[in-house]
This record gives structure tokens, sequence and C-alpha cells, in this order.
């Protein structure tokens, strides 16, 4: 790492092109992520066809209740056109950076492990990332600063697709949402036109990012005591295991996937220092807007890790383990925080991405550090056995089929089947029950239509009365361990 030379900018030509080839490259070693295979299962009405993620009764599911999700458009798209809506809104990306910012931030953005993985797999973290970045300029002026009215109203639009790619929000909530949102930056402006000696501290970046840290936190909390959804609704059911939740993700978004993942730390305390001198609107709104979006992303991936665990019934806290990787939401932020520490440098002399001055070595070697991570990611991929299995059952159309697992993301599991089965076209049923339910009863009663039983690696005993007609060997990553397809003898 000595002989690096990190101010040689053919070198941050050189990680900007790897970076995108890594992007490149994991959309063919990847299979789809096991939400996006969800999301791609919703039929026209919302409701998935094998049951929801979260069955009402413990341990089985519910064809009959597919509940209710909102999904993007994009995902009735085939799995070549996921990547490349991924692909293409991904490049998009790396342009404005180019344009806007500089070599620097373009390169760190395409080494990003969290998005190497997001885009791979087909995940929402790229479309996320260019409604943030679009919302943040337009509410706070950086695109210009005529038709204020008509830039919040905008922003708010774009804005709202965050919650509704989400599933949060309805469309019809993202023409209320956006409504909302534009009245309150409307009437902060107006204010502090109108009566600018009780709202000076609405010009301070770091007094305007506390405070709404604050509210967020408020609001997240009543969202929570409320029963806002079920997976906030946590906060209130289990307050001390939500607690301690907060305090690992905290750990996760901010430390791993934002100080760290995005290359921060190097910036991070002359940003906060720069912030608590300086005064400007702009700026305070900038601050405003990314420390309360982090924020409400801290509380919510707390929320979904309890919630996720308690339905599961998953050993805690080793749910943090396995749905670490929700802290990747926060990549959202990346280019308005590049943003921010771009108009900060302009009243104050402090480092940013893209004229680190001192700190561009320290920036390069955490990026070197990462490297690895971002090539694994690559690499390495998403993998399903259940592709694997899919292709051995030869299941005639309106058929049924039981898949056996533990609890831990079982429905997600289960709609792996879907695509491979051709299910929509095949009228196919597929129904899962938990390895510590009473399963083998079922087959012989409410299952009894049941000819065909997959059953995963973690299954140890086999029905009476069923054969073995195919087994395989689940990828290490995966847990590894053998999955077998049975038939009715």
């Amino acid at each position: 790492m000595e002989r690096l030379n990190f101010e040689d900018k053919r070198l941050w030509q050189g990680l900007l092109v790897l970076g995108i080839i890594l992007n490149v490259m994991v959309c063919f070693t990847s299979d789809l992520g096991l939400d996006t295979q969800v999301k791609m299962a919703v039929d026209d009405d919302g409701a998935l066809p094998w049951g929801d993620l979260r069955p009402d009764t413990v341990g089985q599911s519910d064809p009959s209740d597919g509940g209710q999700r909102t999904v993007l458009p994009l995902y009735g798209f085939s799995e070549t056109g996921i990547k490349v809506a991924a692909l293409i809104t991904f490049f998009g990306l790396i342009a404005c950076l180019l344009r806007w910012t500089g070599i620097y931030s373009a390169a760190v953005l395409s080494l990003s492990p969290a998005f190497i993985f997001s885009i791979g797999r087909g995940y929402e973290e790229v479309y996320l990332a260019a409604f943030c970045a679009l919302s943040f300029m337009l509410f706070t002026g950086i695109i210009s600063s005529k038709n204020r009215a008509l830039q919040n109203f905008l922003g708010g639009l774009i804005f709202m697709l965050m919650p509704y790619a989400k599933g949060f929000v309805a469309p019809a909530g993202i023409i209320i949402g956006g409504i909302v949102l534009a009245l309150i930056a409307t009437f902060w402006r107006v204010i502090q036109t109108r009566i600018p000696e009780k709202t000076q501290w609405m010009a301070k970046p770091q007094s305007v990012a506390i405070v709404v840290c604050c509210l967020v936190s408020l609001a997240m909390l009543i969202l929570g005591l409320t029963d806002y959804n079920s997976t906030l609704g946590i906060i209130g059911d289990n307050p001390v295991r939500y607690a301690t939740a907060l305090a690992f993700s905290g750990l996760d978004v901010i430390i791993l996937f934002t100080l760290f993942g995005m290359v921060a730390w190097p910036f991070i305390s002359s940003m906060w220092t720069a912030m608590g001198k300086i005064e400007d609107s702009d700026i305070a709104m900038m601050s405003g807007f990314i420390f309360g979006i982090m924020t409400a992303i801290v509380f919510y991936v707390a929320a979904l890790w309890t919630y996720e665990a308690s339905i599961w019934g998953a050993e805690w806290p080793g749910i943090v383990w396995t749905m670490g990787n929700n802290g990747r939401y926060v990549t959202m932020l990346f280019i308005p925080i590049v943003l921010l520490l771009k108009h900060l440098s302009k009243h104050t002399d402090i480092s940013t991405y893209d004229s680190p001055n001192s700190k561009l070595k320290v920036m390069g070697l955490t990026l070197i550090l990462l490297l690895p991570l971002s090539a694994l990611a690559s690499v390495h991929g998403q993998t399903m056995w259940t592709d694997e299995a899919a292709e051995t059952m030869n299941l005639s159309a309106g058929e049924h089929f039981l898949f056996v697992s533990e609890d831990t993301l079982a429905m997600h599991w289960l709609y792996t089947f879907y695509a491979p089965l051709d299910a929509e076209e095949q009228q196919i049923t597929g129904h899962w029950r938990s390895i510590n339910s009473n399963w083998e009863f079922d087959l012989n009663t409410s299952l009894s239509h049941v000819n065909m039983v997959v059953t995963s690696p973690d299954v140890t005993s086999l029905p009476s009365g069923w054969t073995v007609s195919s087994t395989g060997e689940a990828d290490y990553l995966n847990g590894g361990g053998e999955w077998r397809v049975l038939t009715r003898a």
C-alpha cells in the first residue's frame, strides 16, 4: 500500500472502472435476492398467491391470506429486466457524481459493497439513492433558487417514492404525503423570512440536525406505540428487546455502513464542527434532511430485527447477524452527504470527498480495505439451492407441494420456487410448514392433496410413506447441508 500514489487520478479512474466492472459482473454471478423474488410474485391486486410473509398462524402458510403489498412496477419485469434497470440507474448516479463533484466520490460509490450487493440481488437501494438525491436537491434549492414552491412539491412527491418503494404507503399516499411535505418545506422558509428574530436557530445546521433527530425519534416512537404497522408496533409490544436492537442498529447503520462502508469517517468530525460554526438556511435544511432520514433508518431497522425475530422465534441477538445487511438502506444518503460537504466547503475550509486534501490517503486506504468485500459481493453473489430443487420437481398444472424448513425467512424461501416452477402460468400452489410444526400429520389431513414435499437441509427426519426422488447440496453460505425432494410412495 505504501507504493500506491493516491494523488494520481489515474489510480482513482482505475478504481472507478473496477467498481463499474464489479457492478456489471454481479448481475451475472448473483441470483435475485429473497425480497426481490417475493415482490416478483405479487399479483395485480397486491396479494401474494401462496400466502403473506407473516402468517397469522405460527409455523404454517395460509394461501387464502395473501396480505396486501405495494411494490415498484419494475418488479413485473423479468430477472434480466430488473438487473438492467438497476444498472441503468447506477450508471446514471455515477454520471451525476462525475458531473457534480468528481472522480473520488464516484469511485467510492462504485466500490460500495452494499451497492454491489443490492444491484446483483435486484433490491431497491439504487432507486432509493436516486429518489433521495433528487428530493434532497429539490427541497434545498441546489438545482435552482426559482420556483421554490414547485420544487418543494416535486421534492415531496419524489421523497414519498421512498416509503412507497418499501411498501409503507399506497399510490394515493404519494400525492398526500408529497403535498404535506411541500407545505412543511414552504412554511419552514416563510417563517424564517417573516420572523427572522425568532427563527435564527433554523439557519444553524447543527441545531437543525439535533432538533430534527429528536422530532423523528419521537415520531417513530409514537408510530410504534400507536401500532401504525406491525413492524413498528413491536416497539410497544417488546420495548426491552427493541432497546437493545436500537443499539445494534446504530452500530450497523452509522458505524459499519456509513462511516466505514461509505468512507465517511475521515470527514465526519470536521463536518460536524463546521455545521456548528456557520449560519445558512439551505445548509441547515440539508443537515436536517440527512440526519432525519438516518435517524428514521436506525429506528426502522431496529424494529424490523425485533419484529422478525419475534415471529420466527429466532435467537436473540443472533438475528442481527442474519439481517445485518439491512444497514445498507443508509446508502441512499451517500449523494446528499457528498453535496452537503461540498456546500459546507464554500463557507469554511474543510475536506470533502472530491477535495480531500490531507484526507486523501486515509480515504484511499479505507477504499482499498473495502475492496475484498466489494469483490466478494460481486464474484460470489446470491445463490439459491431452490433453483436446482425446482428443476427436479415434475409438477403438473394445478398441483400443490409442501416446503418444510426452519422458521427464519421461511416464507421468503418458499417464494424462490415461484418463478422456476412457472407457478403463475401453471397454477401451482406452494405451502410451508415449520420443522417445529406437526407437518407430517398435516400431510395426511389438511395437506392430503399434496404429493410432493421439499425439505430444507434443516430437516433431519423423513415421514413414513414417502420416498426420496432427488437430493442436492446447499451452498456453504446458505448453511450447507442436503435438501431433498420427496414423493408419496
